[in-house]
């Protein structure tokens, strides 16, 4: 008698819900406790096979150290950075059953007869279950030493809960629950093992060879590593996923701000060939009077890859640079970790054993002869590496940082150059994923070594856990120029962001390739430009058909859309400068999926394709050709049209107008948005007259942020700000005492208050007639409308 044929389907479930446990109870051997010991900062545990550690960190962060052994191998690891915490009471629960901890906000039960290991809430709920841990003998690349595979356990039968983070990857999923996903460092794929929950919690795999988190069975969890002494990870628990975020960064260092420049708008292309055209499009920018703050150099401006020379096309370099600096620009330069031979460069590393390989080749168009890749884990080779660039670039001024092929990549192989080599700090195999950490760690130390007045940039093509403290941004890597790749990069940014690291961007009109002159392809560069202008950095890139890729080049029609998003962006600039503090400041996430702020509305935990940009603005992006409107999701709350001031209540479904000019932009009530005046760069001048937008229908706060726009003083306090609230109850707006100063702050400074509504305070321009003006002086005033 066959179950599927015969059982009702409520009886089905069953059987198949006990055909699952008689499966788990099979792959999950059991590894009881023999013993225990309390300890000042945790529990030491002997099961029957391995030594188990629960380290209690923080009243939410728990490490977890599994060794097959009596002993803990110590391996070099610079991800983690916090290996010290202050003490806090925590208490020892010990039973019958089990044997753990308790903080005032989870629990974790290890089974005495099991050993499997039970996360919960304070309140009981479980979050996860670790059921069992295996770790098998292997050699790998010479190296004795283990695969570690930790099979888990998510929510039951009907859960809801949904997993993101682990990094970046291009397959269009947003949700992860029910995939398979591979943590290694590939061009458009970025491998970060932060797994971030829905139910409140993360798991920070700590491990720096290739992983995988194969959940492609829906209540299944197997983490699995390539290279493992020990099974270590961090249980991070919110139950906000910003809290989440937050105890990540604690581990793993804080992201610093970058220049206020640097959130500006970004142009670039494949590519500016000599000094004498970079110079132009910089000119015609400022005659044509659109905002602008940087533009960037990419590769082949050199003789020799690793050779710091520009070639003859930039006679004079310092000339160019200094003439762009007098026009208000800032220059970002490609540079690359590979050596070609030749150079004064490539025989120091030679010489010196800084290499990981002499063979590498590329493949055509790009004709290279043989060329080798540094080893960034190596601390003598990071140092000469900063000083290739110091000395070439960074002295004749150069302001930002590109580093391309990170992982690191050489094209005609598919598998990372560092497979099978032995680096500096160990095998290649066991620290595959480390590159882009360590070498954005070479820029970021040796720059700030040098001087506290330039704030480190750094774009990079791969990341790792940590590049966030080394004022790294990744890009999506090398994309295509179609409307699926388009839409796949919003959940691929989302799930980056998710994964710890704040600052992301993309292509603007995708890498390969597109034809300016096309109308079908104008469509496509003007959504993207409009998803671009709410990233965390807005940058256009790519190879064109006809060489061109500035705005102007896309056509008169196309052109007067795509100003006004840029002009959108700087008079945005008070607020997206405010949130690049809460990000230093907060642990915050710029680039925020509907998970972060709706986690208790179920339908927002699988909305992959809208956002929010910041506290206030929902942003949701066309992604089909020929779109007229939008068929997107409002979450659980008021909200206001940013077009035209309506409103409409959330929890529901909703066709948003989107002709070519709108992007669907939505307020989230209780939202407060100063809006600056227009500027030709971010800082022009200081953001006076301010527009503050009120959105009403909900309590609001907001905090002004401003200083010195581009040196590290504000690491030591030299910065002010000023808070700023709306209660709905009274109906009163506060503009708090400002607090902190900095030289060239405003002493006084002019608010021009609107309260949105229909038809008022929408859009890009400018109230005429704002509801209030009030003059600031420093001192707390309140507003009625």
């Amino acid at each position: 008698m066959k179950l599927r044929v015969f059982l009702r389907p409520a009886l089905l479930v069953v059987a198949l819900l006990l055909l699952a446990t008689l499966a788990v109870a099979q792959w999950t051997a059991p590894n009881p406790v023999a013993d225990f010991q309390k300890q000042p900062d945790g529990i030491l545990l002997h099961l029957k096979v391995g030594t188990l550690k629960l380290e209690v960190c923080s009243p939410t962060v728990i490490h977890l150290i599994y060794s097959p052994t009596a002993e803990f191998p110590q391996q070099q690891n610079p991800v983690v950075i916090k290996t010290t915490w202050p003490q806090f009471d925590w208490k020892l629960d010990d039973s019958a059953d089990s044997v753990g901890l308790s903080t005032a906000a989870f629990k974790v039960a290890v089974d005495r007869k099991s050993g499997a290991i039970t996360y919960s809430d304070a309140s009981g709920k479980v979050l996860l279950h670790d059921d069992t841990k295996t770790m098998t003998p292997v050699t790998v690349n010479g190296e004795h030493t283990y695969r570690a595979e930790d099979y888990m356990t998510l929510g039951g039968y009907g859960s809801t809960e949904a997993i993101y983070g682990l990094g970046q990857h291009q397959a269009g999923v947003w949700n992860y629950r029910g995939e398979s996903i591979d943590l290694s460092q590939d061009n458009t794929a970025i491998a970060v093992p932060l797994m971030v929950s829905s139910n409140g919690y993360g798991l920070f795999w700590n491990n720096t060879s290739r992983t995988r988190f194969n959940n492609r069975f829906v209540h299944a969890l197997y983490v699995s590593s390539e290279v493992a002494d020990t099974i270590d990870y961090y249980f991070l628990y919110g139950p906000e996923l910003d809290q989440v975020i937050a105890g990540y960064r604690e581990l793993t260092g804080q992201a610093p701000m970058f220049g206020r420049w640097a959130y500006g708008f970004w142009q670039c292309k494949n590519r500016y060939k000599s000094q004498a055209e970079l110079l132009a499009v910089a000119q015609k920018y400022r005659e044509l009077g659109i905002p602008i703050d940087n533009v960037v150099q990419d590769w082949f401006w050199w003789n020799r890859k690793g050779e710091h020379v520009f070639n003859s096309n930039y006679p004079d370099p310092k000339g160019m640079i200094d003439e762009l600096h007098g026009k208000n620009f800032h220059l970002m330069i490609s540079v690359w970790p590979f050596f070609e031979p030749g150079s004064v460069a490539y025989d120091t590393m030679d010489k010196n054993g800084w290499f990981i390989d002499k063979t590498v080749v590329a493949k055509p168009p790009y004709h290279q002869n043989h060329m080798a890749v540094y080893d960034a884990s190596n601390p003598e080779a990071r140092k000469y590496y900063w000083k290739l660039m110091d000395d070439g670039l960074f002295k004749l001024g150069i302001d930002a940082w590109w580093l391309d092929t990170t992982e690191p990549e050489t094209e005609g192989r598919e598998e990372n150059i560092q497979l099978g080599h032995k680096l500096a700090i160990g095998s290649g195999n066991r620290y595959v994923n480390l590159f882009p950490l360590m070498t954005t760690t070479a820029v970021y130390q040796g720059q700030r070594a040098e001087t506290d007045k330039k704030r480190v940039f750094i774009l990079t093509r791969s990341a790792f856990a940590g590049s966030q403290r080394n004022a790294a941004t990744a890009w999506s890597g090398d994309i295509n120029s179609d409307w699926i790749t388009f839409r796949r990069q919003i959940p691929a940014g989302l799930n980056f962001e998710l994964s710890g690291l704040p600052y992301w961007t993309t292509d603007i009109g995708g890498f390969v390739t597109g034809n300016p002159d096309d109308p079908a392809y104008r469509e496509l560069f003007v959504r993207w430009f409009q998803f671009g202008t709410f990233s965390p950095i807005f940058r256009v890139h790519g190879t064109r058909t006809n060489d061109q890729n500035e705005l102007w080049a896309y056509g008169a029609e196309a052109e007067k859309i795509l100003v006004s998003y840029d002009r959108l962006r700087y008079r945005l600039m008070p607020y997206i400068y405010s949130m690049a503090w809460m990000v230093t400041n907060e642990s915050y996430t710029p680039m925020r999926a509907l998970a972060m702020d709706f986690r208790g509305d179920p339908r927002a935990l699988n909305v992959g394709d809208e956002f929010l940009f910041g506290p206030a603005m929902l942003v949701a992006p066309v992604t089909e050709p020929g779109a007229t409107t939008k068929r997107m999701y409002l979450p659980r709350a008021k909200w206001y049209d940013f077009w035209t001031g309506g409103s409409v209540e959330g929890g529901a479904m909703i066709d948003a107008a989107a002709p070519l000019d709108r992007l669907p932009l939505f307020v989230r009530a209780g939202s407060i948005i100063p809006m600056g005046p227009d500027v030709q760069y971010a800082a022009e001048k200081p953001a006076d007259p301010i527009e503050l937008r009120v959105y009403r229908g909900a309590d609001g706060a907001f905090t002004l942020y401003e200083d010195e726009n581009d040196t590290y003083d504000y690491e030591k306090g030299v910065y002010a700000t000023i808070p700023i609230s709306w209660n709905e109850a009274s109906q009163t707006l506060t503009i708090g005492e400002r607090k902190g100063t900095f030289p060239g702050m405003l002493a006084s400074r002019t608010f021009r208050i609107v309260f949105v509504s229909d038809g008022k305070g929408t859009g890009i321009e400018l109230s005429a007639h704002p509801d209030k003006a009030v003059t600031y002086s420093g001192g707390s005033l309140t507003v009625k409308p």
